[in-house]
C-alpha cells in the first residue's frame, strides 16, 4: 500500500469497524411489470438479453424492455384463447406461440421497432397447445399438446414434418437437444420420451416422476436432461440411458413445480412453483445456491438471460418480475444445504446410495445372460456361453452364468452340474448362488441353504451384496413352494436391516405378494385373492410411476428368476377381473376391466382384446 496516502491508510481501520450494510432477509426484484390482465403462462429472453416476450391467459403476447421495465411491443392479439407457450428463434427474428385455441402462430419480429406480424398460423392439434420450441438452427418448431401428440413443423413452409405419438396423456414440454438431433418430451403420463427429431422413432422412455412431468430441458452439452413435476421435485437424467436419476432430486418446493430454465453455461437452474417461489439450484450438487425468490402468488414461468445475469418470472396475477441473479447470489446465499433431505417416497438408496454398485457387476452376471433375460432369447445366450467353453474358455463365471440360464429352463440337473464346475474351477459368489438356485429347484433345500451361506464368504462385508444374497435366497425358497418360509425371511430381513437397501426388499416383497395373490386365485380362494390382487395392483401401479428408479433390481431378478413386471401387471389386472366375475361382482369386474384398459398402452390393449372377449367373460 506504499502508494496510498497516510490519511487514507489511517482511516482504513476505522472503516473496517463500521457496521456492515443491512442485508434484507429476502431477495427483492429489480422491478415488476404489469400489463397482462390475466395469468402469465410463458416467458423467453431475446438473445440480446435486454428484451423479454411473455404470453398470457389474456390471449396476448407482449415484449418488455427489462432495463427500464417498459412495454415496447404489443399487446399482440391473434390467439382466440389463452397463450400457453412462447419461444424465440435462435436468430431472434421469429417467435412461436401456442395456445388454448389449439393453434400455433409463427410471428416475424421487426427488431428495430419491436413489432410482430403473423407469418403463419398452424393448425393440426385437436386440443390445447401446451408447449413449443425452436430447433437450434431455427428451421423447425416442435409443439406438444393436450391431445397427447407432438408435431414437428417446417418454420418456413408451415408443413408438418413429423407427428410423434406414444404419450398416454397431455404433452407439457418439448425441447430439442443442443445438436438438434433429438427431441425430449415431458408428459402428464409421468414419463419423459426422447425421440429422433427427424423421424417418429422413440429412442428412450424414462418413467420419471410420481406425478405429471411439467418441464424438461437439456444440459448445454446434451448429456443430461432435467425435469420438473407436480410431485414437487426436480430430477436429472442421463440423456442416453435414463437408467436412474443422477444424484439426489432437488427438494424444497412445497407445491407443483411448473417451469424450469437452465443457464447457458449449465451451472445452475431456476425453477418456478405454485408455492409462490422461484428457486436456484447448482446443477452438480442439486442444492440451493440462494434464498428463494418469493412472489405474491403462484409462479407459472421462469427464464434466464443468455449471459446468466437476469431472471424473469411470470405469476398468476399477470405480473412480470425481473431479478438480478448476481445480486441474489451475492447478497442472499443459501443458508443451509444440510437441511435438504430426500423425498419421503424415495429412501436412502433411491437418492443414489448404490450409485457405485452395479447390481449385475456385484454378482458378475455375463452380458449375454443379462441381455437374453430382457429379450427372452435364452437359448442363444446359452449357446454363446457354450461356445466360449468349447473354445477353451473355462472361466468359472461362464459356467455359473450358464447354470442360471439352465435353471430358467428348469434344467435343474444341468444347472447344478454347471454350478459345481464353476466352484471347482474357482469358488465365487455367483458360483454358490447358482448352486443354491439349482438345489432349490431339485427340492434339496438344506443343501441349497448351505450353498447360499457359503456365498457369504465372498461378500467382503458389502451391505448391499449381503442384502441381495438374502433376498435371492428368499426368492429361491418361494420358487420351491416354501411360501411361508420365504415371506417370514423377508419380514425378518426388514426388521434386521431397517435402514439398508429398502428398495430391493420392497420390490421382492411386492412381487412375491402378487404371486401369492395369483396362487390364491388358481386355488379357488377367490375372496382372499380379490383382497391380495387389489393390494398388488396398487403397489405395482406405484412401481410404474417410478419404474426407472427400480430398474437395476428388476433387471437383476429378471436375469436370475425371469421376472417380468409388464407381464405381472397385466396378469394381476386380468385375474382381478376374473375373480370378481367368479363371485358375481359384475360391476366391480367391469370397473376393474376399465381401469386396466385405461392404464395400459395401446399395444397391451390389443394383446388383451382376445382375453377381454374370451372364456372368462362367460362366467
Amino acid at each position: 500500500m506504499s502508494g496510498v496516502p497516510d490519511a487514507a491508510r489511517d482511516a482504513y481501520p476505522n472503516l473496517k469497524r463500521q457496521p456492515a450494510p443491512t442485508i434484507r432477509e429476502q431477495p427483492t426484484p429489480m422491478r415488476t411489470m404489469q400489463g397482462h390482465t390475466e395469468s402469465v403462462q410463458a416467458s423467453a429472453f431475446f438473445k440480446d438479453g435486454r428484451r423479454v416476450v411473455t404470453g398470457s391467459m389474456d390471449g396476448t403476447l407482449r415484449i418488455w424492455d427489462v432495463q427500464n421495465g417498459t412495454l415496447v411491443g404489443g399487446p399482440f392479439e391473434a390467439h382466440r384463447d389463452g397463450v400457453q407457450a412462447v419461444a424465440i428463434s435462435p436468430d431472434a427474428t421469429r417467435i412461436v406461440s401456442g395456445g388454448r385455441d389449439n393453434t400455433i402462430i409463427i410471428w416475424d419480429v421487426e427488431n428495430l421497432n419491436n413489432q410482430m406480424v403473423i407469418k403463419s398460423s398452424l393448425i393440426q392439434h385437436r386440443s390445447w397447445v401446451l408447449s413449443v420450441c425452436f430447433s437450434p438452427d431455427g428451421k423447425r418448431v416442435a409443439s406438444g399438446s393436450e391431445d397427447k401428440t407432438v408435431v414437428v413443423w417446417d418454420t418456413e413452409t408451415g408443413a408438418v414434418l413429423e407427428t410423434l405419438k406414444g404419450h398416454r396423456n397431455s404433452v407439457f414440454s418439448v425441447a430439442f437437444s443442443p445438436d438438434g438431433l433429438k427431441l425430449a418430451t415431458g408428459s402428464a403420463d409421468r414419463t419423459i420420451r426422447v425421440w429422433r427429431s427427424n423421424s417418429a422413432e422413440i429412442l428412450l422412455e424414462i418413467y420419471a416422476h410420481q406425478d405429471l412431468v411439467r418441464s424438461v430441458v437439456w444440459s448445454a452439452d446434451g448429456q443430461q436432461l432435467v425435469s420438473t413435476s407436480y410431485d414437487k421435485t426436480v430430477k436429472f437424467w442421463d440423456s442416453s440411458t435414463g437408467y436412474l436419476p443422477i444424484g439426489q432430486p432437488c427438494i424444497g418446493h412445497d407445491a407443483w413445480v411448473l417451469s424450469l430454465a437452465i443457464s447457458s453455461d449449465g451451472s445452475f437452474i431456476a425453477t418456478a412453483s405454485d408455492d409462490t417461489t422461484v428457486r436456484l439450484w447448482n446443477t452438480k450438487t442439486h442444492q440451493h445456491i440462494a434464498k428463494a425468490l418469493v412472489h405474491a402468488t403462484g409462479v407459472n414461468c421462469v427464464a434466464i438471460s443468455p449471459n446468466g445475469e437476469l431472471l424473469v418470472s411470470g405469476d398468476v396475477q399477470g405480473k412480470v418480475w425481473l431479478w438480478s441473479i448476481k445480486d441474489v447470489l451475492e447478497r442472499y446465499p443459501a443458508e443451509d444445504h444440510g437441511s435438504l433431505g430426500n423425498h419421503p417416497l424415495e429412501s436412502n438408496e433411491a437418492s443414489g446410495s448404490d450409485d457405485n454398485h452395479s447390481l449385475l457387476d456385484i454378482l458378475a452376471i455375463d452380458t449375454a445372460a443379462s441381455d437374453a433375460s430382457i429379450t427372452g432369447d435364452l437359448d442363444t445366450a446359452k449357446e454363446l456361453l457354450t461356445q466360449k467353453i468349447s473354445t477353451g474358455d473355462k472361466c468359472h463365471d461362464i459356467y455359473a452364468n450358464r447354470s442360471l440360464l439352465r435353471a430358467r429352463h428348469f434344467e435343474w440337473d444341468d444347472a447344478l452340474q454347471d454350478a459345481a464346475k464353476s466352484i471347482a474351477i474357482q469358488p465365487s459368489l455367483l458360483g454358490y448362488i447358482s448352486k443354491g438356485i439349482a438345489l432349490c429347484g431339485k427340492d434339496q433345500l438344506c443343501s441349497a441353504m448351505e450353498a447360499f451361506d457359503l456365498s457369504s464368504v465372498f461378500l467382503n462385508y458389502d451391505p448391499i451384496a449381503i442384502d441381495l444374497v438374502l433376498l435371492i435366497k428368499a426368492v429361491a425358497l418361494f420358487n420351491a413352494n416354501c411360501h411361508d418360509e420365504a415371506m417370514r425371511r423377508l419380514e425378518d430381513l426388514s426388521t434386521a436391516y431397517q435402514h439398508l437397501h429398502t428398495r430391493s426388499r420392497s420390490i421382492v416383497n411386492i412381487y412375491l405378494r402378487a404371486l401369492l395373490a395369483l396362487a390364491a386365485f388358481e386355488d379357488g380362494r377367490y375372496s382372499e385373492a380379490s383382497d391380495l390382487l387389489n393390494d398388488s395392483i396398487q403397489s405395482i401401479a406405484d412401481w410404474f410411476s417410478r419404474r426407472t428408479l427400480f430398474e437395476p433390481e428388476l433387471k437383476l431378478f429378471a436375469v436370475l428368476f425371469g421376472w417380468d413386471l409388464d407381464a405381472l401387471w397385466q396378469t394381476v389386472n386380468q385375474r382381478r377381473c376374473d375373480v370378481f366375475l367368479r363371485v358375481d361382482r359384475v360391476i366391480e369386474a367391469a370397473e376393474s376391466h376399465q381401469y386396466m384398459m385405461r392404464m395400459i398402452d395401446e399395444d397391451a390393449r390389443n394383446r388383451c382384446l382376445k382375453w377381454s372377449t374370451g372364456e372368462c367373460w362367460r362366467f
